[in-house]
């Protein structure tokens, strides 16, 4: 019998989770896709499964899902290295599968604390961990009552959605009864049907994404970004553009020791990590974070900035822990300025014309882009992440040239998008 073949496995790999499959197989290792729900999600896009050795269904049933990977592994003879989520849906299963195979793990006694906000607040609350005023709420009056003792504006949020779905800033009794009827009931984008909402104080400050990789509860910060984010009207922030920041600045050193107390306090002790965090008058406090890579990951934008990128880096960790471990105590270099512009529609409608793709390759700045849109399809307006027609990726040497380009493309969106 031929040598084993090691074989990963992807759960929910949508969005930029795709990448894995490629960087696995790259290293001559199987690569298989696991599905967390009968069907996929409408809301996250799933793309490549044809890339992928195997792909499996969870359709519920734990135990048969079990069943169908050890079958698996003996029809392709092969031994199972790693079970990891893609995106938010996976993480449950993933965390379960990863302990019942005895592969390394997080510890499953603090797995809903990772996805459900709520149970998360209360582990960073126990542990003396600064975070925002908080409360979970399934009816309206619990929600008032709540917020008769707290100072406008509030924040009210699905307990285990992402991409700023479903968020909502309240500055007023009104704002917040009707933000609770929009979310309550309804389907978010990880197809869950809201029970419950959670209410948190507002945070003022300025808001930071903090990625980072994992191995044996030792931790790296691959890559820190301030979340320039614009307010719409009843709804909550939505992303403008990220700046990559230098390991050089004070809040560096202040975000990476305030998430490495949060990655410890929710056993994060392997892989990736996104943490969205807001420097306060206070000090940082935590807006919420996910054991699994930023939605926002791009290898060739990251890796032109830094020289790789958090998927690359989580692989590392598990491959060869001893190359990674020698990064632990160690900080990023920026490579080259990175800016990550968010586009967002304020009109509606069928696309009649889209030649904004030709004028984003005339700029030199722009490394790669990613739009959802085409011509015949209807265009929303922006309300959150899940619903930005798409997003360009800058790359340049200096940050006057990167913020001119940013002005451009807005112009250029305007001017090149149009709907009927």
């Amino acid at each position: 019998m031929s040598l084993c073949n090691k074989l990963f496995i992807i759960v929910d790999a949508y969005g930029p989770a795709r990448y894995f499959c490629h960087y696995i197989q790259q290293k001559d290792h199987l690569c298989v896709h696991l599905l967390s729900t009968p069907q996929p999600l409408p809301r996250l896009k799933l793309s490549e499964l044809e890339s992928y050795d195997h792909t499996l269904i969870h359709d519920s049933d734990f135990a048969t899902t079990v069943k169908n990977i050890e079958e698996l592994l003996l029809r392709l003879n092969a031994e199972l290295c790693e079970i990891l989520p893609g995106v938010e849906p996976g993480v449950l299963l993933a965390d379960k599968l990863s302990n019942h195979f005895n592969l390394h793990n997080n510890s499953i006694e603090k797995s809903l604390a990772r996805r459900d906000k709520y149970a998360m607040a209360d582990v960073l609350a126990a542990a003396g961990i600064p975070i925002p005023s908080y409360c979970r709420v399934d009816n309206l009056e619990e929600a008032q009552a709540f917020a008769r003792n707290q100072q406008w504006p509030l924040v009210l949020k699905p307990l285990d959605s992402a991409g700023t779905n479903g968020v909502h800033f309240c500055h007023s009794e009104q704002e917040l009864v009707d933000a609770f009827h929009q979310v309550m009931g309804v389907e978010n984008n990880m197809g869950i049907i809201n029970q419950a909402v959670l209410i948190q104080s507002f945070l003022q400050g300025k808001e930071y994404m903090v990625n980072t990789v994992s191995h044996n509860g030792q931790h790296y910060v691959t890559d820190i970004w301030y979340a320039d984010k614009t307010r719409m009207a009843g709804y909550a922030q939505i992303y403008n553009k990220n700046h990559l920041i230098d390991s050089q600045s004070e809040e560096y050193v202040l975000l990476r020791d305030y998430v490495f107390q949060v990655l410890d306090a929710l056993e994060i002790k392997y892989g990736p990590a996104h943490a969205e965090v807001i420097i306060t008058p206070n000090g940082p406090m935590l807006v919420e974070v996910a054991s699994r890579i930023s939605g926002l990951v791009d290898p060739l934008f990251n890796q032109s900035c830094l020289g790789y990128d958090q998927i690359a880096l989580t692989l590392e960790s598990y491959l060869t822990p001893q190359k990674f471990l020698q990064r632990i105590g160690q900080s990023y270099s920026v490579k080259k300025i990175g800016l990550q512009v968010l586009l967002a529609s304020r009109k509606a409608g069928k696309i009649i014309m889209l030649d904004f793709p030709a004028q984003l390759e005339k700029i030199p700045s722009v490394i790669n882009y990613s739009l959802k849109p085409k011509i015949g399809e209807i265009l929303v307006k922006t309300i959150d992440l899940s619903s930005s027609p798409g997003i360009v990726n800058l790359v340049a040497d200096n940050e006057a040239t990167l913020l001119a380009d940013y002005q451009l493309i807005q112009q250029l969106f305007e001017q090149h998008v149009q709907v009927a």
